[in-house]
């Protein structure tokens, strides 16, 4: 019983942020000390820059830093599992159909992808001269094209999300995304 009224304001907070975001109207934020992992089936962006960097919650991290204008997503599952004390393991699973997302901007420590197809793609190394980088390089490009992918953020921000199809379950125990075969993908 006391899990559930602990669980209730963060599970109604989180059912108002979804709605609003779904709906377009609200600037989102994410930045945890819980691991989080991002599978989708498809991830599409453009004007598109990502630069090695890092991530300053709870200390430094290093972190892939990318920027996109505009990114979608489909067929996405998000989990995360913490050991609460007393309860144990509690993971969320929220998938997600379909959702796209204005001005977004992800810190990750982790990214795999079965394929990636790059459109206007380009390479920078900040220079003073051509014998002498002064930073870290980035990659960009005008559009990019994801399938079956998996990140590890550490942050996130965006201008706007919209998303349609959203489920979320919570659970007693540790889990997560399964894909269509049934195998574990977190």
């Amino acid at each position: 019983m006391r899990f559930v009224v602990a669980l209730t304001p963060i599970l109604v907070g989180a059912s108002v942020l979804l709605a609003g975001s779904a709906a377009g109207m609200v600037s989102m934020a994410f930045a945890g000390q819980v691991p989080l992992t991002v599978h989708a089936e498809r991830v599409s962006g453009s004007n598109v820059t990502a630069a090695p960097g890092v991530s300053g919650r709870g200390g430094v991290l290093p972190a892939l830093v990318t920027r996109l204008e505009r990114g979608e997503v489909e067929d996405a599952c998000t989990t995360s599992t913490a050991q609460l004390p007393v309860v144990g393991a509690v993971t969320v699973t929220v998938r997600i159909g379909r959702a796209s997302a204005g001005d977004l901007s992800v810190e990750t420590g982790m990214a795999t992808a079965e394929s990636v197809t790059l459109t206007g793609a380009r390479l920078t190394t900040p220079q003073v001269s051509p014998q002498k980088p002064t930073g870290l390089f980035s990659v960009g490009a005008q559009k990019v094209d994801g399938r079956r992918v998996t990140t590890q953020p550490h942050a996130f921000t965006a201008g706007t999300i919209t998303a349609h199809g959203i489920d979320i379950a919570l659970d007693r125990r540790s889990g997560g995304c399964h894909s269509d075969k049934g195998k574990e993908t977190s």
